[in-house]
């Protein structure tokens, strides 16, 4: 017979496995099913890329153009070698712990994916220097915008910085001499992941996307293969 502790395992099993199938359900649903379905890339427009590694989404910019300099916020010498300095910036935003401590997927923390579950504050946003990026189907696509949603997108992600009463951001070291991390404002959940932020910034700047998206298949989905 069955002892109760048996019956109990077996019952939060059930339990664990509906939450996780309603979560991956609500998640292809979202995906599916876009946001802002009416929007049209204009002819002429401020050039962007959306790039996934497989498992994270970022936006790529140009760190200047007549609509925005990013140079102004993101530094050369905040870099170890300023010279590295890009024409582009990759950004992306998410869970601290697993940024600094899981480079690779193999290199994931049990306390710091259960944090990723169920939420912290402790985020940062990540930033890559390029130069001159070009567009490749399967990992990077690039994607015209009018200046209007470009400083949406702009006002979204500095908004993500925190700031000294300088202004200032608090740049630290990345994986490389490429890349910084810089702390950041926003709460990591399962529900408001690193793609999801992707999806966020560009919907809210009236681009067509996912209308929720944890996972990057759904970002990278409405990004047209150039």
């Amino acid at each position: 017979m069955e002892t109760k502790f048996l019956k109990w395992l077996k019952r939060l099993g059930l339990v664990f496995a509906t939450i996780v199938s309603i979560y991956l359900l609500a998640a292809l649903m979202g995906s599916i099913f876009p946001a802002n379905q009416s929007w049209q890339e204009p002819d002429d427009g401020i050039e962007l890329f959306v790039e996934t590694n497989g498992l994270h989404t970022g936006i790529i910019m140009p760190i200047w153009s007549d609509v925005h300099d990013w140079s102004i916020l993101i530094r050369p010498e905040h870099m170890q070698e300023p010279a590295r300095y890009g024409s582009h910036i990759l950004v992306g935003w998410g869970h601290e712990g697993v940024y600094r401590n899981a480079e690779k997927w193999t290199d994931l923390r049990a306390r710091d994916a259960l944090s990723a579950i169920f939420g912290t504050g402790n985020t940062l946003v990540h930033v890559y220097h390029l130069q001159y990026p070009q567009a490749y189907p399967h990992y990077r696509r690039s994607i015209k915008v009018t200046e209007t949603e470009y400083l949406q997108i702009v006002k979204a992600i500095r908004a993500k910085f925190v700031l000294d009463e300088n202004g200032n951001p608090t740049p630290s070291a990345g994986y490389g001499n490429s890349d910084l991390f810089y702390q950041s404002r926003g709460t990591y959940t399962a529900f408001n992941t690193c793609n999801n932020w992707t999806n966020t910034v560009l919907k809210e700047a009236g681009i067509r996307t996912a209308r929720w998206s944890p996972f990057q298949g759904g970002v990278m989905r409405w990004i047209p293969e150039n």
